[in-house]
């Protein structure tokens, strides 16, 4: 009996070890990597800016940093609309901050898509917009279909 109590508190002490918080290193390892992420982003479902998906929709106002979008590698086209008359400039950059494309820079009322190549799988981009007025940024694979080609 005593051998199976030391076995028993052995056991807990070992499997105790296991136990993964929710703010741990890991848990942010496995939010970099889309683990428990939904397969796109969009403003109006979550609060925040993680994705795991190769979609984007995002409307908002002013200058806004996008992060963790999990592009997929190849063509990918994002259709922005722009309703100020202010300068508006999109970048997407790699998680080193890099450049991998200018998607928009101008100044006045812009509408139109603009096709990026995506260099790498598995990294977490960021989309950067600097602006004054309103906007809204949708992305999608370039093989993709679409209702509006």
């Amino acid at each position: 009996m005593e051998k199976i109590f030391y076995f028993l508190m052995i056991s807990l002490f070992c499997l105790s070890g296991c136990k993964i918080e929710y703010n741990s290193p890991q848990s942010a390892r496995d939010d970099n990597y889309g683990v428990n992420s939904p397969g796109s982003y969009s403003s109006e479902d979550s609060g925040d800016d993680k994705t795991s998906g190769t979609t984007l929709t995002k409307k908002g106002t002013g200058d806004e940093v996008i992060t963790n979008l999990a592009f997929k590698k190849g063509p990918t086209l994002f259709s922005i609309v722009y309703e100020g008359q202010a300068e508006i400039t999109v970048k997407l950059l790699d998680s080193d901050g890099n450049i991998v494309a200018t998607l928009v820079d101008f100044r006045g009322k812009y509408s139109g898509k603009v096709l990026a190549q995506v260099p790498k799988d598995a990294d977490n981009y960021i989309l950067e917009i600097k602006t004054e007025g309103n906007w809204q940024v949708e992305s999608a694979k370039e093989d993709e279909k679409s209702g509006d080609n």
